[in-house]
């Protein structure tokens, strides 16, 4: 049973609190959680279980009483000996890779005082990857009237009821380096199966272990879990059930999505969001299928429900006892929208929604990259560059901001720039032969043939079969007067038959460089036979086209190139050129 959030308390003095918390190598994180409750709390009582680092002696600065005890693969059975050394009223139980929201101490104080229940679930937001989680848990009881159970994830059993709270606790947990979420899932998954197979029909543990199965990336047994344990919930209706039937929802659709079955995870959603019509999760999860099946119109709607359902939630908070995952991601939200709008051609709603995205989390190099698209897309290039400084100066050093800066640059006719961004790209470390390319390319373009010709043979050796490096050989060889030279090393390269059509993209490409446009348009269009969607390689075909006078053909290239790709900005800039040229 749960009391109503506005059930009154009464007054009097404040009973005391005991924070209780189990640890094994914590230093990172449990100064931080540590200060975060010793103004709350009225003692603190950690039980140690093994820790070989600076954790006991951080206790202990902290003031707190630690204990020691082995680890016996039982979350319950370490937390059921803390609270045993407790001597306050109440105890809170708190992890010490979480925090308590300083402005919430007055409210925890407020609601302990009350003798109608015995135990209080409070907020926990969880930093994850793409944003913030949230859900309830009871994390404050009556010492004495509560205990654990389970060995992983474990729940507290207690007396009475509880009082609804929104007390906030921030969790850094789930937002670790790759290498540690992978022990976490590891261990996790092993206690899991334990327990399930002591309770196989607990469908709590199932849930979990479900969550874990998807965290590793195991989608096959997903499924398979998911599917049994939507079947054994079927004709379940209480509150319990309908919350794992939920989580197992999510994480089925999410299998699916993984496994490019878009159309049946579509219908999980629809089962899912009539027994949960405002369901953040499934919202969010029906706009990304819209998204990745390019019905882009049912994806903004949907997007722009999440958003107004969230609002809705933020303003009055909806109490349920499952994990919402996606709680605070708006701006991812606004990011899809306007990808949403990028695609349907809506370039002004699209640069709102991009900005919006990133004036909510200017941290995510993805949303800059899709304003600097957008801007380059419309010859914006000022602003492209622009949000790409923007970017780097906060912090987002990623190499693919500093690679479509470069290409930004270029486009605008900097190559020193780019030239200058490309090896500051390198000299950061990035070993990507594509950089190196970009680069010698931009030497080459702007005559500086000892530099390129030096840093060309710097890589060769190690990439010695790569037909990108012969070509930029025959581009300085060409610059330098013996074209005779290139037109062999095309004519031996052809006679090889090479199986890769790229090569006969890279070729073709070589032949706009030294002016043999005939032998262009012949290698890009058997190129384009394996590749027909190739936005450039029409527009390439189209400017040997125009380069040979045939100009009816060269727009009629540049207006195909456009069709494959609106956003085509060497199709746009030159279609312009050619039309204003004949007046068109």
């Amino acid at each position: 049973m749960i009391i109503p959030k506005h059930q009154s308390v009464e007054t009097g003095g404040r009973p005391t609190i005991s924070a209780c918390l189990i640890v094994k190598n914590e230093e990172k994180f449990l100064p931080q959680c540590l200060e975060s409750i010793k103004n709350a709390v009225d003692e603190i009582i950690i039980v140690d279980t093994g820790s070989t680092d600076r954790t006991v002696e951080i206790a202990a600065s902290f003031g707190a009483r630690v204990y020691h005890h082995p680890w016996r693969n039982s979350f319950s059975e370490a937390r059921n000996h803390s609270i045993g050394y407790a001597v306050c009223d109440w105890i809170l139980q708190i992890d010490a890779d979480e925090s308590l929201e300083q402005a919430d101490i007055p409210l925890l104080h407020s609601l302990i005082r009350t003798r109608l229940h015995n135990a209080i679930l409070v907020a926990i937001y969880s930093e994850l990857p793409g944003g913030l989680s949230k859900h309830y848990f009871t994390r404050v009881f009556r010492r004495g009237k509560g205990h654990f159970e389970g060995i992983v994830h474990n729940q507290l059993v207690f007396e009475g009821c509880a009082l609804q709270s929104e007390i906030r606790i921030q969790h850094y947990g789930y937002n670790l380096p790759g290498s540690e979420m992978q022990k976490k899932y590891k261990r996790s998954g092993d206690l899991l199966r334990q327990q399930l197979a002591e309770d196989p029909n607990n469908a709590f543990v199932l849930a979990n272990l479900i969550r874990n199965y998807r965290n590793e990336g195991n989608y096959d047994k997903v499924i398979e879990l998911c599917e049994m344990g939507l079947q054994n919930l079927t004709l379940q209706k209480d509150v319990t059930s309908i919350n794992h039937k939920q989580r197992m929802y999510i994480d089925l659709i999410y299998a699916r999505i993984n496994q490019k079955q878009l159309d049946k995870a579509a219908e999980i959603c629809k089962d899912a969001i009539n027994e949960a019509p405002d369901s953040l999760d499934i919202l969010f999860a029906m706009g990304e299928i819209f998204l990745k099946k390019e019905a882009y119109e049912d994806s903004l709607n949907t997007f722009k429900k999440y958003l107004v359902t969230k609002e809705k939630e933020s303003k009055n908070p909806a109490f349920n006892l499952y994990i919402v995952d996606s709680y605070a991601y708006e701006h991812k939200a606004y990011n899809n929208i306007g990808i949403c709008y990028d695609r349907m051609g809506s370039f002004a709603e699209a640069e709102q929604a991009y900005k919006k995205a990133l004036r909510l989390n200017d941290t995510e190099p993805v949303y800059s990259l899709n304003l600097m698209s957008l801007y380059a897309a419309q010859s914006r290039f000022g602003e492209a560059e622009q949000v790409a400084i923007e970017a780097i100066n906060k912090g987002i050093t990623g190499n693919e901001v500093y690679q479509r800066l470069g290409n930004i640059q270029v486009a605008a006719g900097k190559a020193n720039a780019a030239i200058d961004t490309f090896k500051l790209l390198i000299k950061k470390g990035n070993s990507d032969i594509n950089i190196y390319l970009l680069l010698i390319n931009l030497l080459i373009q702007t005559n500086q043939l000892k530099e390129a010709e030096e840093t060309l043979n710097g890589i060769i050796p190690s990439y010695s079969d790569n037909i990108r490096l012969g070509c930029l050989t025959g581009r300085i060889k060409y610059k330098k007067g013996d074209k005779a030279c290139v037109i062999n090393f095309i004519e031996g390269t052809l006679k090889s038959n090479p199986s890769n059509s790229s090569v006969l993209h890279d070729l073709g490409n070589l032949c706009i460089e030294i002016e043999e446009y005939n032998k262009a348009i012949e290698l890009l269009g058997r190129y384009l036979a394996a590749f027909p969607t190739d936005a450039m390689a029409v527009a390439n075909i189209a400017t040997c086209y125009a380069k040979l006078g045939k100009f009816d053909a060269a727009i009629v290239g540049l207006e195909a190139a456009l069709q494959l790709d609106p956003r085509c900005s060497y199709a746009i800039q030159n279609l312009a050129i050619l039309k204003k040229k004949l007046q068109r």
